[in-house]
C-alpha cells in the first residue's frame, strides 16, 4: 500500500524462457477499478534501446460490483487476471472477471433412520402381538394377516426422508470491462492503420502481378514475330504450296512491322493494347501455318480411316460363319454406313484437290476420325447380342432293348456316348475361343 488509498501488486507472470501459449492468473482481494502495466523486467538479454511498457490496461466494474455485494452485506470481491504468452512472444491481458462467495442455506430431502416416535409405535406394536399371542381363542389366519401388516409398515418406515437444512456455497461472477493502451515511441497498429496498410500491400501485389502479366505479354509478342520469321524459312517449301507470293510477303511485313512498334510506341503500352496487338499479328499467319501442317495430317487420317472400314468390313464377311445370330439385315446396316463414311472421304478428298489451296481447307484432319463413330456404335451393339442357347439333343431310350443288351453291347454304348461328350467339349472350346476373337477385332474398331 502506498498511503492510506492507493494499493499495488507486483509479480513475475512468465520467466525468461517461459513456453508461448501458456496461460497464467494473478488473484487478489480488492473493491476498486484497477490500472494494471505489463512491463518487462530490467535485463541484459533485452535488446539496446527496447522500452519496458508492452501494454496497459484499465479494468473496470470492480467498484461497481464490489458496492453490489456489500448492499447486501457479502465480502470483499476477488479479482481475477488471466494472462497468456502468446505465439509471438508477448505478454497479454486476455480475461477479467470477479468473483464473490456467498453461503447459502438450501433445503434437501435425505433418507434418515427410523427416529423415537417409530420406536415407541414399534413398542406398542409389540404389546398389541403379545396380547394376541395370549389370546389363544382367535385364528391362526388372523395372526397372519397381522404379519403382513407389521412387514409392511416396516418397509415404510425405511423409506421415509426427511427435509434438512444444508450449507452450500453460491458464486457471484462478474466479467470486467478491459480497455488497453500502450505508452512509449514503438505501439502496435491501430484498427485503422491496420487497414489501411493491408490495403497498400494488395495494392503492391496487384502492381506486381500486372507487371509480370505485362512482361510475359510483351515476351509473347516478341517472341512469336520470330516465330513467323523461322517457319517461313523452316517449312518453306510447303508453306508455298498453300500460301501466295502476296501471303507470304503480308507474313513477313507483318512480323517487321510488329517489331518497330514494340521498341517505339509499344514500349510504354499496357497489358490490353499487347493482347490485341498479339492476336492482329498471329491470326493471319495461324491460318498459313494451319493449312502448311494439314498438308501431311490429312493424307494420314484419311488413310487411317480407309483401312479401318476395310477392316469392319471384313469383319462383317467374317460374321456370317462365326456370328451367324447376327442377322443379315444387322450386318447390311454396318455395310451401309461403311459405304456412307468411304463416300464421304472420297468426296471431300476430290473437293479438296479442286479447291484452291491458298483458302481455307475443305475439310481438316480432326473431322474424319468422327466418320466411324456411328459404325462402332452399332458393331459394339452387335457384339453384346446374345447367342441362342443351344438346344440339349434327347436320345430316346428302349427300355425293352437295354434289358436284352448284353455286357459287350453296353460298353460299346458307353464308348460313343464318352466320344459324343468329347466331340461336343471341343465344339463348345472352338465357339468359346472365336467368341473372344471376334470380341478383340471389334474393341481394335
Amino acid at each position: 500500500k502506498k498511503g492510506d488509498d492507493e494499493w499495488a501488486k507486483h509479480a513475475t507472470i512468465f520467466k525468461l524462457g517461459s513456453k508461448l501459449g501458456v496461460k497464467k492468473t494473478i488473484a487478489f482481494s480488492y473493491d476498486k477499478d484497477v490500472h494494471v502495466e505489463v512491463n518487462y523486467e530490467e535485463n541484459d538479454n533485452l535488446p539496446i534501446g527496447t522500452g519496458l511498457s508492452i501494454e496497459q490496461y484499465d479494468v473496470s466494474g470492480v467498484a461497481e460490483f464490489a458496492k453490489e455485494m456489500a448492499d447486501k452485506e457479502l465480502g470483499t470481491p476477488k479479482v481475477s487476471l488471466q494472462f497468456e504468452l502468446d505465439g509471438s512472444g508477448i505478454t497479454k491481458l486476455i480475461k477479467a472477471e470477479a468473483v464473490v462467495e456467498e453461503t447459502v442455506m438450501v433445503e434437501e430431502e435425505v433418507e434418515v433412520e427410523d427416529g423415537e416416535e417409530e420406536k415407541k409405535e414399534d413398542a406398542a406394536e409389540e404389546k398389541a402381538e403379545e396380547k394376541k399371542d395370549a389370546d389363544a381363542d382367535k385364528e391362526a389366519e388372523t395372526e397372519t394377516k397381522e404379519d403382513d401388516k407389521k412387514e409392511e409398515k416396516k418397509e415404510e418406515k425405511k423409506k421415509k426422508t426427511k427435509t434438512v437444512q444444508k450449507e452450500k456455497k453460491k458464486k457471484h461472477v462478474r466479467t470486467l470491462s478491459v480497455n488497453s493502451y500502450n505508452v512509449g515511441s514503438i505501439r502496435p497498429y491501430t484498427p485503422e492503420i491496420m487497414q489501411e496498410s493491408k490495403a497498400k500491400l494488395e495494392a503492391l501485389a496487384q502492381k506486381d502481378k500486372e507487371r509480370m502479366m505485362l512482361e510475359e505479354a510483351k515476351n509473347k509478342y516478341e517472341g512469336y514475330i520470330y516465330y513467323i520469321r523461322n517457319k517461313l524459312i523452316d517449312d518453306e517449301e510447303d508453306i508455298n504450296k498453300i500460301s501466295s507470293e502476296e501471303q507470304r510477303e503480308a507474313l513477313r511485313q507483318s512480323g517487321e512491322e510488329a517489331e518497330d512498334w514494340m521498341f517505339d510506341e509499344g514500349f510504354n503500352a499496357d497489358l490490353a493494347t499487347y493482347e490485341a496487338k498479339y492476336e492482329e499479328l498471329s491470326a493471319p499467319a495461324e491460318k498459313v501455318f494451319f493449312r502448311a501442317a494439314e498438308l501431311s495430317a490429312r493424307p494420314k487420317a484419311v488413310k487411317a480411316l480407309l483401312s479401318k472400314l476395310d477392316k469392319v468390313q471384313d469383319l462383317m464377311k467374317k460374321w456370317e460363319n462365326t456370328m451367324t445370330h447376327i442377322t443379315e439385315e444387322e450386318r447390311k446396316e454396318v455395310l451401309d454406313k461403311v459405304e456412307e463414311a468411304r463416300k464421304w472421304v472420297e468426296d471431300k478428298v476430290a473437293e479438296q484437290e479442286k479447291a484452291d489451296q491458298t483458302a481455307d481447307p475443305v475439310f481438316t484432319s480432326e473431322e474424319v476420325p468422327g466418320q466411324t463413330k456411328k459404325i462402332e456404335s452399332i458393331v459394339g451393339r452387335l457384339m453384346k447380342k446374345p447367342k441362342p442357347k443351344p438346344e440339349k439333343k434327347k436320345t430316346e431310350t428302349d427300355a425293352d432293348k437295354n434289358e436284352t443288351t448284353g455286357e459287350g453291347e453296353s460298353t460299346e454304348s458307353e464308348d460313343l456316348d464318352a466320344k459324343d461328350t468329347e466331340s461336343t467339349e471341343a465344339d463348345e472350346t472352338k465357339e468359346e475361343s472365336a467368341e473372344e476373337e471376334e470380341k478383340k477385332e471389334g474393341d481394335e474398331l
